[in-house]
């Protein structure tokens, strides 16, 4: 047993509670109390002890909802992110195509119009026939519902002017019906299926990418959505159960993985069940998208987006398709996760669920969410729901989100609180690779209600904003229960997980611009530290 001593470990059960040692195996923790306490009880079972020398310590941060193999895989490419220039960004991919072999094909990701401070346009097949017309090029939106393809890649998959996509996408056409290289929503799958399929050595290397990632940043465990886009069901899931937790690699991370509905008979073939035993590996809820994002003006509005008067956002399955989905998944005992942008997206989608609920004990997830109305919640009171939420969205998204809406946006943006208030369970998350997996940046957008663009500006509907205790809860207390762990993670007390995020300053003191930039010393894993910085 280790013997964690001389830090402050906030146990997360109520505000401000604290305790001074912890003492824990790699199972669980054993004890909690002061460090003589601790040595006087079981001074003999003690074989490590560490001394923390005055750090922070919180139950292990848990993503609540990102995408294991997709960041690890955006951390392998050429990856646009963080770029805040038109300029610089398209200097990047012609660098990247310079060192290209002839005919050689390129995956770009993370491209962001609304971060580019000298050009807020979004890219064209012109853009990239600048760079090359010899090397394919696919550039993918950092949203993932939208990709540009350049002309020889247009070529190469057989585009044609005046193509229609009919299944929950759309190829954009220019007003005279030509193409402009843009392929959205489930029309990106034309470009990105081009490609060839990720080999089981390179899911590996991903999924090994993105974990040690996470430990850097504190992250213990993610909700995680891969199990379609790679290598099936079966070959996804045996590269999880490979690699996570696998003795031979010791790379510890606890995997909640939903299941992409499109894998929902492969699930029901295979001998895995809901919440399946695995050490590190388990499943969870069916993942059903019903909808786009504002940035490709595909999140489905009871309004329509301005100077478009026919234009209501993108609804992915029709009403029979999604209820159909519904009721297969209440066959597999599954409860249902559910990508929502649109308020009329989630006002369909909680007439569907009040028709068919889960089993007692489970949440349906609701994803994202972040335009309602509040007769919205009205409706939904008392449904067993959990809103799965992602703050970073807000800081990244408003206020450009606002101008693609305009004045008849849904009164409730972004609204927390009011979602908490209405007596939801809430889950925090970062999306990766859509935004960067720091809780932190999560935990500061929900405190300050501030953008990325202007952190020390304008606070977006303060109202909506979250307690530091609240905002750390979501990643902790919240994703415990998103995962139906709430008895054994997202606290420190005995019985629960020895899973710590241990931070070189204290959220609670610090002021709340340091909250962005909080440092991560140690994380823990079952006991073993997985991540250290001096």
């Amino acid at each position: 047993m280790k013997l964690w001593t001389n830090g402050l470990f906030y146990t997360m059960e109520n505000e401000g509670a604290t305790v001074e040692s912890v003492l824990a195996n790699e199972t669980e923790i054993i004890a909690t109390g002061s460090e003589a306490q601790l040595k006087a009880q079981y001074g003999e079972l003690i074989k490590e002890e560490i001394d923390l020398k005055g750090a922070t310590v919180f139950p292990g941060l848990v993503d609540s909802h990102l995408h294991l193999l997709w960041y690890g895989q955006s951390l392998a490419r050429l990856n646009l992110n963080q770029q805040t220039s038109r300029t610089a960004a398209l200097k990047m991919i012609a660098d990247k195509v310079a060192t290209l072999k002839p005919d050689e094909w390129l995956f770009v990701e993370g491209y962001n119009e609304n971060m580019w401070e000298d050009d807020g346009r979004g890219l064209t097949y012109q853009d990239l026939d600048r760079i090359s017309t010899r090397h394919p090029i696919l550039v993918r939106r950092i949203d993932y519902h939208n990709v540009v393809i350049n002309s020889p890649f247009i070529k190469k998959i057989q585009l044609k002017n005046h193509q229609v996509f009919e299944g929950g996408g759309e190829i954009d056409l220019t007003p005279d019906g030509k193409l402009t290289g843009i392929l959205k929503d489930e029309a990106t799958n034309l470009a990105i299926d081009a490609f060839p399929l990720a080999t089981p050595t390179e899911m590996e290397n991903y999924l090994k990418l993105a974990i040690e990632d996470l430990w850097s940043k504190g992250i213990t465990g993610g909700h995680s959505e891969d199990l379609h886009y790679f290598n099936g069901f079966t070959g996804t899931f045996k590269t999880f159960t490979d690699v996570v937790g696998n003795q031979e690699n010791q790379l510890p991370f606890r995997a909640h993985l939903l299941i992409h509905n499109a894998e929902l008979a492969n699930f029901n073939q295979s001998n895995e069940t809901f919440l399946s035993n695995h050490p590190w590996v388990e499943l969870g809820a069916m993942k059903i998208f019903y909808d786009g994002t504002v940035g490709s003006k595909t999140a489905l509005m009871s309004h329509s987006y301005p100077n478009e008067p026919t234009q209501f956002g993108l609804q992915v399955q029709t009403d029979e398709v999604f209820e159909t989905m519904v009721k297969d998944a209440r066959k597999a005992e599954l409860p249902v996760a559910i990508h929502i942008l649109g308020d009329q997206a989630f006002e369909n989608v909680i007439t569907t669920l009040k028709k068919y609920p889960p089993k007692a004990g489970q949440l349906d997830r609701m994803i994202h969410t972040p335009w309602l109305r509040p007769d919205l919640l009205g409706k939904a009171s008392g449904m067993p729901l959990l809103f799965d939420l992602q703050p970073q969205f807000m800081s990244s998204d408003l206020p450009w989100a606002l101008e693609v809406l305009g004045e008849t946006h849904p009164p409730l943006a972004f609204a927390w609180k009011s979602i908490q208030k209405a007596g939801f369970a809430t889950a925090g998350g970062s999306d990766a690779p859509v935004e960067i997996p720091n809780p932190f940046y999560g935990i500061h957008a929900a405190v300050t209600r501030t953008v990325s663009s202007d952190l020390d500006g304008k606070h977006y509907f303060p109202e909506e904003a979250l307690s530091r205790f609240e905002a750390i809860r979501l990643y902790t207390v919240g994703s415990a229960k998103a995962c139906y762990h709430e008895t054994t993670r997202g606290m420190i007390k005995p019985g629960f997980v020895s899973d710590f995020t241990i931070l070189k300053d204290n959220p609670f003191t610090v002021s709340t611009k340091e909250l962005r930039t909080i440092k991560v010393v140690k994380t823990v894993i079952a006991n073993q530290i997985v991540f250290s910085k001096k």
